[in-house]
Order: structure tokens, then sequence, then C-alpha cells
């Protein structure tokens, strides 16, 4: 009789334990300072609801079987949870079949624990449920103090409508289904076989669980990921429109400027043919006529200074390319600026800011030479600076003269340049070379076309592809290697 009314306390005291500690996981999985159960009252309440809970449950068990009790345990369990955390029901009861899992598991661990104790010390029945329920507490104690789990479950609390949480979620349930199952029906007379089952099936949820989550945060990374590229794309859209609308505002401006100096043009024109009108204009008129003219060219150049430059965000690329500009507005020609992609990942990964600097100096200098040898009304470069085709690359285009034959023929060898009188030494393109060697990029030049109105003759590309070489691409029909 004593037997039997020790049997009930410690049957009453694992529904009670369990009961109370699914409560409590449930309380962490979606941990809230600001929750309805906060205050000593409402929790001292709400752990009276547990222990009636766990009296009912006992009861059922005891007229009918373990899986009845339990699922009234989780039945009720759930509304109290609902007006804990003033959750809907269907949020509750998944966030206690996760807990009810985990509690299920250590209470799992906690019986082969004390299997394996039991090897070596025998236990009476009633030792071996204070023992396993004392291993219990130990164990919750331990999980639940870990740092992962001290400010609940992120992936639950932000995520519950994600496929992959679902999956996760549901795969949980079919364990814990099972697991409640088997230990409500199983033997507890055939120890050995209970304690190998135990073992079998905490390895497979193991596994399963594992798996899940790593799937699931593989699915999280690949979001972000097309998240971040959503973002650039849509960032460079609305950088091209911005672009298109200071273009569209530019070409007013060109277009009025150059009805004003066509007319001018006219004025200058009709006063020279008629030479005796010529001879008397006052050097006041002629003062004049050049002022018109110098104001409206300051004008045009003065309205392309007004367009900033895209930034890289790296403060030297953006002070040389500003420099860049300045110079090319005082020699008349038109500077544009393509930023594409990340060039902090270009310049972490590729190539060094200060190397990146230089290529952009020499080559847009080498550039602003070969127009002004050129005779081609369209006077404009252009920088293109990023993820270009696939690699990160340095583009500049030019409308300057071709190059030289004998330039081409001595790129890399020796310094070769025929303009020595405008500053050109040969010296950018050996540079160019040992930081090609140094990085594995490679230089391809192509020639578009002669100097043409509106229309760039050549590109130098720098690419950043990882192969070192060096072609030459011509409209004449002809690859230089």
């Amino acid at each position: 009789m004593e037997k039997e009314i020790y049997e009930i306390i410690l049957k009453l005291l694992k529904i009670g334990i369990l009961n109370f500690f699914t409560l409590l996981i449930s309380n962490k999985i979606i941990k809230n300072k600001n929750s309805p159960e906060s205050g000593l009252t409402r929790k001292i309440l709400y752990s009276l609801c547990v222990f009636i809970i766990s009296c009912v449950a006992f009861f059922i068990e005891f007229k009918t079987n373990n899986f009845y009790g339990m699922l009234f345990s989780i039945i009720f369990l759930t509304f109290l949870y609902c007006k804990m955390k003033n959750i809907n029901i269907g949020y509750a009861l998944i966030i206690n079949l996760i807990s009810l899992g985990m509690n299920y598991i250590i209470y799992s661990i906690a019986i082969i624990m004390c299997g394996i104790l039991n090897i070596f010390i025998k236990f009476n029945e009633i030792e071996t449920a204070l023992l396993i329920n004392i291993l219990y507490i130990i164990l919750l104690k331990i999980f639940i103090s870990f740092n992962k789990f001290k400010y609940g479950f992120d992936f639950i609390q932000k995520n519950l409508k994600d496929g992959n949480a679902d999956n996760i979620i549901l795969n949980i349930s079919v364990i814990i289904t099972f697991l409640i199952t088997f230990i409500s029906y199983v033997d507890s007379s055939a120890r050995k076989e209970t304690f190998i089952a135990i073992i079998l099936i905490s390895i497979i949820m193991f596994i399963t669980i594992s798996k899940s989550f790593q799937l699931y945060y593989k699915h999280r990374l690949l979001m972000k990921e097309l998240d971040r590229l959503n973002a650039e794309i849509e960032e460079l859209n609305k950088n091209n429109k911005e672009l298109e609308k200071e273009n569209i505002e530019i070409n007013k401006i060109n277009h009025t400027l150059s009805h004003k100096q066509k007319a001018l043009e006219h004025r200058i024109n009709k006063l020279l043919l008629n030479t005796e009108i010529a001879k008397e204009i006052t050097p006041v008129e002629e003062k004049e006529i050049k002022e018109n003219l110098e104001n409206i060219s300051k004008e045009i150049y003065k309205e392309k200074a007004s367009v900033s430059l895209k930034k890289t965000e790296i403060p030297n690329i953006d002070n040389m390319l500003e420099f860049l500009q300045e110079e090319c507005i005082k020699n008349k020609i038109d500077f544009e600026l393509q930023i594409i992609g990340n060039i902090f990942y270009m310049t972490n990964n590729f190539i060094s800011k200060e190397d990146l600097e230089i290529l952009i100096a020499d080559h847009v200098k080498d550039a602003i030479i070969a127009i002004n040898h050129s005779d081609n009304e369209y006077r404009s470069i252009l920088v293109r600076l990023g993820k270009i085709d696939n690699f990160y690359s340095l583009y500049i285009y030019d409308s300057g003269i071709e190059f030289e034959e004998e330039t081409l023929n001595n790129l890399g060898k020796k310094p070769s340049t025929t303009h020595a009188e405008e500053g050109g030494s040969g010296l950018g393109f050996m540079n160019t070379f040992d930081t090609l060697k140094k990085y594995r990029a490679s230089l391809i030049i192509k020639e578009l076309s002669k100097p043409c109105k509106e229309n760039y003759t050549k590109i130098v590309i720098i690419r950043f592809d990882g192969l070192n070489e060096f072609r030459i691409e011509s409209y004449k029909n002809k690859i230089l290697k």
C-alpha cells in the first residue's frame, strides 16, 4: 500500500514537472519582457493552473492510459499559453509541441543516464523514478542556461510563416508524436530493449532536427544574398534614372546655347565676308564678339562641370576622379563615370585602392592627351568601374587618336610615347603591366573605329580575371597578342 502511494506521488510529480517545464520552455522560445505573464501574482496564478492541469491529466492517465493524459495536458497548456502570451491558438500549439519535444528529448537523455548508472548501482523502481526526475531537472537547467536559447528562438519569432520554418516544425512535431506514443506504451519491464530503443530514437531525432536547421540557415543566407542583389539592382536603376534626368537637362541647356553660338558665328561670317564692313569693325566691337564667344564656351563647360560624379565611397579614388573631371573640363572634354557594383569588394579582393587610383590616373591622362591631338569634334572620355560582364574591371573609353603602331609594339617592353611635349612618358603602361602581373589581371585594347562624330575610337580594358593576358582587338580585322 505504501509502495503504491509512493508510485502515485512520483507519477504525479513526473507529470507536474513535465507540464511545468513544457510551459517554461514555451515561454523561453518567444521571450518577451512585456508579455502579460510578467509579474509575481500572474506567475503564481499560472503555476497553480499548471498544477490543476497536471492533477486532471494524472486522473485521466489513471482511468485510461498515458497517451490521453498527455493529450489533455497539451490541449490545456496550449490554452493557458494563449492567455499568457496573448497569441492565436495555432501559434501556441506549435510552440507547445516544440517545447514538449525538447522536454522529452531531455527526459529521454535522463532515462539513458539513469540506465547507465543502473548497470553499476542497482536501484529499485522508486529510486529510479526519483533519479530520472532529478537528472531531468539538472539537464533542463543546463539547457536553458545556454546563450543560444537565452533570448528565445529568433527564427520562430520572425519566420513562422516561412516555408522552411514550417518544414522544421513539421519534422519536430512528427518526432514528438512518435516519441510520446512510444514512451506511453513501452513496457517498463523490458529495460534493455527500452534503453536501446530510446538511444536509436534520440539519434534519429538529433540528425533530423540538425539537418532541418542546416537547410533553414542555408535558405536564410540565400535569401539575404538575393535581397542584397535586389537592393543593388534597385540602386543601379535609381542612379540610371538620375543620370538620364541630368542628361536631358544638360541637352536642353546645350541646345539653347547651340542656337546662341550659331547666331554669333553667322554674325562673324557675315562681317568677315564683307571686307568693307570688316574694316569698319571697331576694337570695342571686336572685343565684344570675342567676349560673347568666350562666355558661351564657359557657360557650356560650366554646366558640364556642375554634374556631380557618382561616389565609390573610397576617398582616394573619389578625389582622383574629381581631379580628372576638372582636368577634362579645362581641356573642353566631356567626362562621364559609371560605377557598377561594390567597389569596396573590388579593392578588398582584387586590387588595392592605391594601385587602382594610379591605374585610373595613368589611363585617363593618356586619353586626354589622345583627344587633344585629335581633330574630332566629339571630345569625350567614359570611365566604367566595377563588375562588368561578370568580372571586376576598369574600362577607359576615349574619342582621341588611335595608338601608334610603334607604341603598341613596345607596350610592356619599354617606355614609349609620341607625345613627350604633352607630358607623356610612356611609363603609365609600364606601371600598368607591373600591376597586371601583380594581380594576374588582363589588358585588352579595343580599337573601335577612326575618329568620328559621337563615337569613341578605342577602349582600354583592365580585367581582373586571373588570366594575366594581353591582347589587342582592332576594327581593322586583326587581333594582335
